[in-house]
């Protein structure tokens, strides 16, 4: 406890709020060091919380001051493990300025001996996008590393690569059944960023989505198959089925990415029928948008629209309005309970919805 203290200490002398510039706007200071000062303590100070301090100065001075990059990548290799995890904190946050640090903070995930050191390296990868391709090998390599941590943010790095990423598509697949949920929640991030480029990931996110334990891995994978789009048509059975999940966020992505596949969702129709019945309002309103496209092919479609007119949340009703008009004729049924809405609903908003519905769907001749 009291180290701790006395790092905090030293850190608070050493480092202040603000970089201050010198005269000239060309040589910036940190408490009064310029940076070949505090690049010469971070090599030669033997003291580690001191060179810690330095790796936090340097990047306070950033990355477009001469030899910061380089000192920052070199210290990853410091003999110093809290030294290392900060540089590789730091060189994350350079954006497009660190890319030169990208091969170093690769060499660092594949070689540190520390599960943390190798963890941020792989964070750092992640925020250093699109230069971290380079590193593709190196990130899915650690999909396998021991460390849980690790694997989660090199699954997390791969996400954010998206189909720059595609190489890791079989070993994110796989991490689906990861014993950890925190890493089965990124692998299924990542492979839904890599779009349709994942369409061979869909029956194992489909899997994931109505048999994992934990809700937000189960999420994920809902919102991975959304993003793999059209691709992911394979899945629209299952999709259909996650609109009973226990869970209102699982329902909603699954609604959410039954609406992007477009006309492949018909067959999951009855489902999304049913899901305007659902008890949570935006699972309702997601349904209602989702299910009308369908009104043309499907005659049940408009009338469990029009019951949804009588829907006690106003958000609700207005959206099955705003779907009706939108359907134009095809709504012709509906007309007689729009008429009925336009009349003698309590709410401004929904009564001139309604009236613009009528307009649409029977135009005046």
């Amino acid at each position: 406890m009291l180290r701790t203290y006395l790092v905090l200490a030293l850190l608070t002398l050493a480092i202040p709020a603000a970089v201050v510039r010198g005269a000239d706007d060309t040589e910036p200071t940190v408490r009064g060091k310029k940076a070949a000062e505090w690049l010469e303590m971070l090599q030669k100070d033997p003291n580690g919380d001191r060179r810690r301090a330095a790796v936090i100065a340097l990047g306070m001075l950033g990355p477009k001051v001469a030899g910061v990059v380089l000192g920052l990548s070199d210290a990853l290799k410091d003999k110093d493990a809290a030294v290392r995890r900060t540089a590789a904190q730091t060189l994350g946050q350079m954006g497009a300025d660190g890319r030169k640090a990208v091969e170093p903070l690769a060499d660092t995930l594949k070689t540190d001996k520390v599960d943390v050191v190798r963890q941020t390296a792989a964070m750092a990868l992640g925020r250093l996008v699109p230069a971290a391709k380079a590193a593709v090998p190196e990130l899915t390599d650690a999909l396998q590393d021991q460390h849980a941590g690790t694997r989660a943010a090199a699954a997390e790095a791969l996400g954010r690569l998206g189909p720059d990423a595609a190489a890791a598509q079989s070993p994110l697949v796989r991490l689906l059944k990861d014993s950890e949920p925190l890493v089965r929640g990124q692998a299924a991030f990542a492979l839904g960023r890599l779009g349709s480029e994942a369409q061979a990931a869909v029956p194992g996110l489909a899997e994931a989505m109505l048999h994992d334990s934990r809700v937000e891995v189960r999420r994920f994978a809902a919102e991975a198959l959304g993003n793999i789009g059209i691709q992911a048509q394979a899945a629209v059975a299952s999709l259909a089925q996650a609109l009973k999940d226990k869970q209102v966020e699982v329902r909603r992505a699954a609604l959410l990415a039954l609406n992007k596949m477009g006309s492949e969702a018909r067959p999951a129709v009855p489902s999304l029928l049913e899901a305007l019945k659902d008890s949570d309002k935006s699972v309702r309103s997601l349904a209602i948008h989702t299910v009308g496209p369908f009104a043309q092919e499907e005659p049940t479609v408009v009338p469990a629209l029009v019951a949804c007119l009588a829907d006690e949340v106003v958000d609700v009703r207005l959206a099955t309005v705003e779907e009706l008009a939108r359907l134009g004729p095809v709504a012709k049924a509906a007309l007689p309970a729009l008429r009925d809405l336009q009349k003698s609903d309590g709410r401004s908003i929904v009564r001139e919805a309604a009236a613009d519905a009528v307009r649409r769907i029977q135009p005046p001749s």
